[in-house]
């Protein structure tokens, strides 16, 4: 396993470029090899795992996943467009902001998709649930217990203090986890290229578990506080930090990846 130790800190020009689409410029090494990342204060910020999840279990999870068929349309910053108030059906103004429809068009002729499966975060005027597609699809659930559990697994082996903290969390609230491990939820996200953005929903101090798929080349996940870029390729695993700005080099080709994560406000939901 190689140690990569940081020295350089852009977190004040990394800020700046919330909402815009990383460049090759933003990086200078791509990661391509099993390593663990570390930020000058000792903190480990990411760990990249090369073929550690095996064929079959790609190809079952793509088979499944593929179909989903959302839109981003709460994600603005991650499709790099501005936040705008919702209309009503009668014309007024909404409580909620989300992407412009001019922009949900372009992303629908690009096909994008998104789903969600597992639980999703409490609110304040909804419970934490069952995801719609969970309910409509379980077999998009079930059918890939044995890769979330492997995911999993690869976490608690690399990351074992962090793995222990989220896993504590999720165990308050047994209901709303997948199977025994420190998940509660999936994002799937297909020919999704995102701007840089942090992963509001997800618990602090602690890890996603990245996953792609597909026939594709490009789309490097890039840390531009760091310079670094990871080269994420089906059967390759990455645990990071979803607090740190985070965004996709462009890509060609199919390209579908998954987030296994726990929401943030989980203990909150109760037994």
């Amino acid at each position: 396993m190689h140690i990569l130790r940081l020295k350089h800190d852009r977190k004040r020009e990394a800020a700046k470029l919330r909402g815009q689409f990383a460049d090759p410029s933003h990086v200078d090494q791509t990661i391509d090899r099993d390593t663990v990342v570390i930020a000058p204060d000792g903190s480990i910020i990411a760990v990249f795992l090369k073929q550690v999840i095996k064929p079959g279990l790609l190809r079952r999870a793509y088979k499944y996943w593929r179909t989903v068929n959302e839109f981003p349309d709460n994600r603005a910053t991650a499709v790099g467009s501005p936040s705008l108030v919702r209309l009503k059906k009668d014309g007024s103004l909404g409580d909620h902001k989300g992407v412009p429809k001019s922009v949900l068009k372009v992303l629908k002729k690009q096909g994008v998709r998104t789903g969600t499966l597992g639980y999703l975060d409490a609110s304040p005027d909804k419970a934490f649930h069952k995801t719609r597609l969970t309910k409509k699809h379980p077999k998009m659930l079930h059918r890939n217990k044995t890769l979330i559990e492997l995911v999993d697994k690869k976490y608690k082996q690399y990351l074992r203090n962090i793995h222990a903290i989220q896993r504590a969390e999720v165990k308050k609230a047994p209901r709303f986890r997948l199977w025994h491990t420190a998940f509660s939820t999936i994002y799937i996200a297909k020919n999704f290229r995102t701007a840089y953005h942090t992963d509001s929903g997800n618990l602090l101090g602690v890890m996603t578990a990245l996953m792609a798929m597909g026939n594709f080349t490009g789309g490097e996940l890039v840390l531009s506080r760091w310079g670094i870029s990871f080269a994420l390729q089906p059967g390759d695993l990455l645990l990071f930090d979803p607090q740190q700005l985070h965004g996709n080099l462009p890509f060609e080709g199919k390209r579908l990846s998954a987030a296994f994560f726990c929401a943030r406000r989980i203990a909150d939901c109760g037994q």
